[in-house]
C-alpha cells in the first residue's frame, strides 16, 4: 500500500481486537496521539460487544485523510490481537497483505468450548497470512511483575515488524503517544516495556 505523504495518501488501517480489561482503548488512544504527533489525520473508533470485563471489543485506528471511522472488511493493514479467540472472531477484516500480531493468550469464554492455541494458529496460517505470535503477557510480567502493560508490549512488537507503520510514525512518536496518556513512574515503566518489546520484535523479522 502507498503510505506516502500528501493529499493522495491512502489511509492506513489498524484493527485492535481483544476483550474488556486488556487496555484496547488505551492502545487506540496511544496510536491516535502518535499519529497526531507525526502530523497525520487520524480517526479512532471503538466498537463494543459485551461491555463488561471479558466482553468482546475492537478499536479501529485509521491514519490518513478521510472521515469514515470503520475499516471495511478485508481492508486491515495491521491487525493487533491481544487475545487469540478474538483474532479468529474478526479474521474477516484481514486481507491478503495484512500483518497479524497475536498475543499468545486465550481468555476462556464462560460455559463454552473453545479451540486450542495451536488450532487457532493453524487456522490463521492456512491462508498464507503473515502471522506473528508473541508473548506480550509474559514480557510485561517479566519487566513489571504484572501483565497490565501487555497492550504496550503488543505495540512495541507490532511497530517492529510492520514497515508500513514505520513509514508513518517514528519511534519517538510512539513515546509521545505514551506521554499523552501516562505520567511519572507509570510512564517510565511503559516506555521500558515498549522498548523491550520493540527489540524483541526486531528478532522476529
Amino acid at each position: 500500500m502507498d503510505v506516502g505523504g500528501g493529499k493522495d495518501m491512502v489511509r492506513y488501517n489498524i484493527f485492535i481486537a481483544g476483550v474488556g480489561g486488556q487496555g484496547l482503548l488505551t492502545l487506540g488512544r496511544i496510536l491516535g496521539n502518535a499519529a497526531i504527533e507525526a502530523g497525520h489525520d487520524v480517526t479512532v473508533a471503538e466498537v463494543h460487544g459485551l461491555a463488561q470485563r471479558g466482553g468482546t471489543l475492537n478499536v479501529q485506528v485509521r491514519i490518513g485523510p478521510g472521515e469514515a471511522p470503520q475499516i471495511p472488511r478485508g481492508g486491515v493493514d495491521l491487525f493487533i490481537a491481544l487475545e487469540a479467540l478474538e483474532a479468529l472472531r474478526y479474521s474477516s477484516y484481514v486481507g491478503r497483505d495484512t500483518r497479524i500480531v497475536m498475543n499468545k493468550f486465550i481468555w476462556p469464554p464462560p460455559l463454552a468450548e473453545y479451540p486450542s492455541m495451536e488450532s487457532i494458529i493453524e487456522k490463521l496460517r492456512e491462508h498464507g497470512l503473515k502471522l506473528y505470535v508473541v508473548d506480550a503477557n509474559g514480557l510485561s510480567k517479566k519487566i513489571l511483575g504484572t501483565i497490565i502493560s501487555a497492550n504496550i508490549a503488543m505495540l512495541g512488537y507490532s511497530y517492529a515488524i510492520d514497515p508500513g507503520l514505520q513509514k508513518l510514525l517514528e519511534y519517538k512518536h510512539l513515546e509521545k503517544g505514551l506521554e499523552r496518556v501516562f505520567r511519572g513512574k507509570v510512564l517510565e515503566a511503559n516506555k521500558k516495556v515498549l522498548k523491550e518489546s520493540y527489540n524483541e520484535g526486531l528478532k522476529l523479522i
